[in-house]
């Protein structure tokens, strides 16, 4: 039988040759027919997937072709499950060995699942070439309230190079411990915007979390490993929200708060964030005296108190987004 002459495919057919000695016993079977692209282009991207903030900057996944023949024929697939209003821009048909394409993201004001969704999934987009295995691409439009990375987002930073994706920061899906604890030791930073921070120096600080069982909050939240991701903290009072009732905690006031935050992004807007099991919950702000507490619930506006230390209250961890 005469070899296949198809241009960019050869097809290996291996023939069986079947003998009657004896009893009519035959040879074994012929291997499967093999496939083969010839002349293969090697694709690399520059992420597998990006996170982009909706309404936001235009992201880049860069493909080079960084094998020794050109690839033919690129094309995207997947598209269409873009959400509505976001789009993507290539310049990938044909790329020459060494040299680089680009596919553009651009977000539009939907994210890619609603806010809550507790479920969400990728778009996936496939860039498949005549001569080039498949890339798998996955794209995220993030909004307040999407679940990503473990938690709800409260903040996003749209700053990072357009090649990776966005930062920011996320809300724990769940609380670092079902029972109320004791915010912590003395001689702890008393910063109002940067809980990470707080969180570390409370960690760091003189003594032991006391029982195992009922961690002080900082603790319980340097242990949480909500959803698989770690590096979770417990946020400071403006992280937390505004001063709704101008009792000093230096957060602004709901319609110019002092940075993105957890009441102004997700409680306010009514995003299903629960359970919360219970009313007042630790910040990572305070002294030896006063510690700034987080104040909501059913029929409860988001409001800022303070509190003694030695109290017990609920705890719920932030972590950032890591790119």
């Amino acid at each position: 039988m005469p070899a296949s002459t198809h241009p960019r495919l050869t097809l290996m057919l291996w023939a069986s040759a079947l003998c009657a000695c004896g009893g009519g016993s035959s040879q074994p079977a012929p291997p499967a027919p093999v496939l083969t692209l010839p002349n293969e282009a090697v694709l690399t991207v520059s992420t597998a997937a990006l996170a982009l903030a909706s309404s936001g900057q235009s992201r880049d996944f860069v493909i080079t072709n960084v094998g020794e023949h050109v690839a033919h024929d690129l094309t995207v697939s997947g598209v269409a499950a873009l959400p509505p209003g976001s789009a993507l821009n290539s310049d990938c048909s044909t790329l020459a060995p060494a040299a680089s394409c680009t596919l553009t993201v651009t977000p539009g004001a939907m994210p890619t699942s609603a806010p809550g969704d507790r479920a969400p999934q990728p778009v996936a987009l496939t860039l498949t070439g005549s001569n080039t295995p498949a890339l798998l691409l996955h794209v995220w439009v993030l909004g307040p309230g999407s679940v990503y990375q473990g938690g709800f987002v409260f903040d996003l930073d749209d700053t990072p190079p357009l090649t990776s994706s966005v930062g920011g920061k996320v809300l724990a899906l769940e609380d670092a411990t079902p029972d109320t604890v004791r915010w912590g030791t003395a001689n702890t930073p008393t910063s109002n915007t940067d809980g990470a921070l707080n969180t570390t120096h409370m960690v760091n600080a003189t003594g032991l979390p006391g029982d195992p069982d009922r961690p002080y909050s900082a603790w319980a939240c340097d242990a949480h490993d909500g959803d698989g991701h770690d590096a979770w903290y417990l946020p400071a009072i403006c992280e937390w929200g505004y001063d709704r009732d101008g009792r000093g905690s230096g957060c602004g006031t709901a319609a110019a708060p002092t940075m993105n935050n957890i009441a102004s992004q997700i409680l306010d807007k009514g995003v299903d964030a629960g359970p919360f099991r219970h009313v007042e919950y630790w910040s990572s702000t305070g002294s030896q005296t006063d510690v700034w507490v987080q104040v909501f619930g059913p029929g409860i506006p988001a409001a800022q108190v303070t509190t003694f230390p030695s109290g017990i209250q609920g705890v719920r961890c932030a972590r950032a987004i890591t790119r």
